[in-house]
């Protein structure tokens, strides 16, 4: 199994640089409130589980050169992006760089032994490429909510079969690495701060629409889940009583206005009844709207 920080200072650290690649002992003790003496610990430490490893010497300062410090080159990571109709597969170098990629169509509600299958087969066809030998950690993104310590989907309303599946404890002992399990939205939300149009911001709310509608929550720079992990369910927020029939199995959600689905529904509509000449055009050459 993969060594992990053991301690918060020490994935300040691996955050430091994942985010900006390689720094001196000396840069990266600016950024984080540790002496120097601490610093050196810590560091070491890790260069003793093989999560960083030296690189080179750093610029002078004034005084001693130190080392620089990166994240291993050797380690790799599996993401995995599991929607209501297909499924993504990347592996990743510690700096988040993707080494290789894989789509498929799926269909999730036929149940996470099913889909787990293809996503085992997905990662070792990219093994088989050699970008990985194995993994030393995993991200698996869900399209409903996840009770974030367990890795635990719950009640997700368009995964029949899912609702307390035990995702990160049984992709954890396929891929004999660590894995982290979230909403698709949630993690969206952390790649937009990591690398995106939140980068400067510590407060926003990213809003994902297309076969369901979801949200993702950040304050105070952390994603804000909610007891249950429904923070930012809102796809079946009631928003007309007693309206369109949803997924779900209720009436009036937001979803079943606003969905992917239900926009192109009232646009083949519009399309039809004349409500709009450049849909119809649209639809004659496509056959469909989406």
């Amino acid at each position: 199994m993969t060594a992990r920080p053991a301690n918060a200072h020490q994935a300040r650290l691996l955050r430091l640089l994942r985010d900006g690649g390689p720094n001196s002992r000396a840069q990266l003790g600016d950024q984080v409130d540790l002496s120097r003496s601490k610093l050196a610990v810590e560091v070491d430490r890790l260069l003793e589980t093989g999560l960083v490893v030296a690189d080179g010497l750093a610029a002078s300062r004034g005084g001693r050169r130190s080392h620089n410090i990166r994240l291993a080159p050797g380690l790799r990571f599996l993401g995995v992006d599991i929607g209501a109709t297909s499924v993504d597969v990347a592996v990743t170098n510690a700096e988040l760089e993707i080494l290789g990629h894989l789509t498929q169509p799926l269909d999730v509600r036929e149940g996470p032994v099913a889909v787990f299958e293809q996503v085992l087969a997905m990662a070792a066809k990219l093994r088989a490429t050699g970008v990985a030998e194995g993994f030393d950690g995993s991200g698996v993104g869900v399209p409903g909510p996840v009770r974030f310590p367990e890795g635990v989907p719950v009640a997700p309303p368009i995964m029949p079969g899912w609702d307390g599946f035990p995702v990160r404890e049984v992709l954890s002992q396929e891929l004999g690495c660590p894995v982290m399990v979230d909403n698709d939205v949630n993690l969206m939300a952390m790649g937009e701060q990591h690398a995106g149009v939140a980068r400067s911001v510590r407060d926003f709310l990213c809003v994902k629409i297309g076969t369901g509608i979801g949200c993702g929550i950040v304050v105070g720079g952390d994603v804000h889940r909610g007891t249950t992990g429904s923070a930012g369910d809102i796809g079946h927020i009631r928003v007309e009583p007693d309206g369109r029939p949803c997924a779900c199995g209720n009436r009036g959600c937001l979803e079943a206005y606003f969905s992917g689905s239900a926009l192109a529904r009232d646009a083949e509509a519009a399309a039809r009844d004349g409500r709009s000449g450049e849909l119809a055009g649209r639809l004659e050459s496509a056959g469909v709207l989406s």
